[in-house]
């Protein structure tokens, strides 16, 4: 049962982590509506980046959490090695998004949009 539940965690985590999130008003819309300039839009969808980070990280955390409570037994391996599997995935997941996001940007071909581009898409994919 421990070891359905800790599966169900790990796939449902993200999705409640963006639950009720409208992407395109938190990334873009609302940083278009509320600001005046290309700095201050920049400078709110990095703040946007910044939130969206801090919540991926949260969930990362009760994932963590929730490996280590997880009973061995059940689970029939040690919580390190979940840890690890977790970590593993973690950073892989940060490499494909970083990676995607200076794609991204690089598609405003030295603009305006260079910078904001890249926290809109840190935003979108955290």
């Amino acid at each position: 049962m421990r070891v359905l539940a800790f599966a169900l965690l790990t796939v449902l985590l993200p999705a409640a982590a963006s639950a009720g999130t409208d992407i395109a008003a938190t990334c873009y819309q609302t940083c278009a509506d509320s600001t005046h300039s290309t700095p201050e839009y920049k400078a709110c969808v990095a703040r946007a980046a910044d939130k969206a980070d801090q919540l991926l990280n949260e969930s990362y955390k009760k994932l963590q959490d929730a490996a280590v409570s997880a009973d061995a037994k059940d689970m029939r391996q040690s919580p390190g090695v979940q840890l690890g599997y977790l970590k593993d995935a973690q950073k892989q997941w940060i490499a494909y998004r970083d990676s995607a996001c200076t794609f991204e940007d690089s598609l405003a071909f030295g603009g305006t949009s260079i910078g904001s581009n890249y926290s809109s898409c840190l935003c979108a994919l955290s």
